[in-house]
């Protein structure tokens, strides 16, 4: 495996330095006045350091590459192992650490990593099919709970499993049992019974300081055909972004981009008709769309299956439709779609490039 990511660097022009410890490999590509270098630490038997002595290797091969007159270098690690789970610990420590699966050739990146290191990503998944399967990584984390890998295989080659991500489907069962209940009890389609069970109305907010209602209007929908088509939605884009963010932070995207969606719309009702009745999740299925958007950005026009150009199309299509349909809540849609792109670029801060100090 090692010998393997040797030789790919080497035709792409990477020397490789001596080095002193058996396990660490060290490739560099000098430029005018700066230096690419590609630390690779061999540990498919065992992962023989600790976090801190991880740090000094790295701060050492730094040095060594000073010592040569280069002040600038671009770094990152490659930890090849087996053992993903543990070798987490470094990753965590270091924003310019990836971990090469030596089972399947495949890279596991996390979101606090660069997306790509001079299309090295691609050069090393090229030598095998891993991203095809699912790989013994991403099943790790996900097993522990870790939220911050970024799974690059379009939809088709995932499981039922992988494509519908925890949190993203509890919040679409919420909606759904939630619906189901209030139909027992009356009408979703009538617009005093919804009033009555959290929807937004501008009176009872302002007269009642029933501010509840900013949360609740985001989980009642008017009728089936309402629920469903905002389902939809959210279950084929959320996803994206759960995988992306991890489940915490996709959480907050969808309760802070919702109830920003919710003031919009209230501030709309408040300012030229404050009878309307409002509800439904597009608030905050509207704010995850805005964190998409930043998250394919940040990530360099591009994240899994979604392109910026089909951001664009989707976000013009969206607004186009709710434009020229009929009783459909624009605030709401327009606010959540802004709050969630600012909370995503709070959120989820991607570096791209590592710079030595």
């Amino acid at each position: 495996m090692v010998e393997k990511i040797q030789d790919l660097l080497e035709k792409q022009g990477y020397l490789k330095i001596e080095s002193n410890v058996p396990f660490v490999k060290l490739f560099v590509q000098y430029e005018i006045s700066s230096a690419i270098v590609i630390q690779v630490l061999d540990c498919i038997e065992d992962i023989p350091l600790t976090v801190d002595q991880y740090t000094v290797f790295c701060s050492k091969s730094k040095e060594h590459i000073r010592e040569r007159g280069y002040e600038m270098i671009e770094f990152l690690t490659l930890i090849v192992t087996p053992n993903i789970n543990e070798a987490r610990k470094f990753v965590l420590s270091d924003d310019h650490c990836w971990i090469v699966n030596s089972n399947t050739m495949s890279v596991v990146i996390y979101d606090n990593e660069p997306s790509d290191f001079y299309g090295l990503k691609e050069l090393i998944e090229s030598e095998s099919h891993a991203a095809d399967t699912v790989s013994e990584a991403y099943h790790e984390m996900r097993g522990n709970g870790y939220a911050g890998y970024y799974d690059s295989r379009p939809r088709q080659n995932r499981s039922l499993a992988e494509e519908f991500t925890p949190v993203n489907t509890v919040f679409v069962i919420l909606n759904v049992l939630v619906f189901f209940i209030m139909s027992f009890a009356g009408s979703t389609e009538d617009a005093e019974f919804m009033m009555e069970h959290g929807a937004m109305y501008v009176p009872y907010v302002l007269e009642n300081s029933e501010y509840y209602r900013f949360f609740t209007c985001m989980f009642i929908h008017f009728g089936f055909m309402h629920l469903s088509g905002n389902m939809v939605v959210l279950l084929f884009l959320g996803d994206n972004v759960e995988r992306a963010v991890g489940g915490f932070r996709f959480i907050l995207i969808y309760i802070l981009g919702g109830l920003i969606g919710s003031f919009g719309s209230f501030a709309y009702a408040y300012q030229y008709n404050q009878g309307i009745v409002s509800a439904g999740a597009s608030g905050a299925i509207f704010a995850l769309i805005g964190a998409l958007l930043w998250l394919v950005i940040r990530n360099k026009g591009r994240l899994e299956d979604m392109t910026l150009l089909r951001m664009c199309v989707l976000i013009a299509y969206a607004l186009y439709n709710g434009i020229t349909s009929e009783n459909v809540d624009m605030a709401a849609h327009l606010f959540g779609l802004l709050g969630g792109f600012l909370v995503a670029v709070v959120l989820y801060r991607k570096k791209d490039r590592s710079k030595a100090e």
